[in-house]
């Protein structure tokens, strides 16, 4: 089941698909092993392919300029027998996972364009973002 969420970043659409790319080019030597490019349209969104937690998943991000910010879309939907052995031995209560790893994605991308500090969200946290 597709998990999304939306942040609103003080930069541009062009900002904001850069960092993507940088971010992408940094983690190059793992490219086809935990993620895959599947489509680019350069500004305004990125389809991938990545793992989380040894599962397969599609994740997209979606670029929508607004009057004085970006709204970034990011939509994480879990697939394969991983995932589907998974949500059975769980009865589909612990999917909160991969929503956790969207939410911290999005605003580590958040703090590296906004020049933020990064953020990490752990399994003792209230699930509130904070600075590290």
């Amino acid at each position: 089941m597709p998990k999304e969420r939306a942040f609103a970043i003080n930069a541009s659409p062009a900002e904001i698909y850069a960092a993507i790319e940088r971010d992408l080019q940094e983690a190059d030597q793992h490219q086809g092993d935990t993620f895959a490019v599947l489509h680019r349209d350069p500004p305004r969104s990125i389809d991938l392919r990545v793992t989380i937690g040894g599962v397969s998943c599609w994740l997209t991000y979606c670029l929508h300029a607004r009057d004085d910010y970006t709204e970034v879309v990011g939509t994480v939907t879990p697939y394969g027998w991983k995932y589907a052995f998974f949500k059975t031995i769980t009865f589909g209560m612990r999917d909160q996972g991969f929503e956790v790893a969207l939410i911290e994605g999005l605003a580590n991308l958040k703090a590296e364009v906004e020049g933020t500090g990064l953020v990490e969200i752990g399994a003792d946290d209230d699930g509130l973002p904070s600075e590290q």
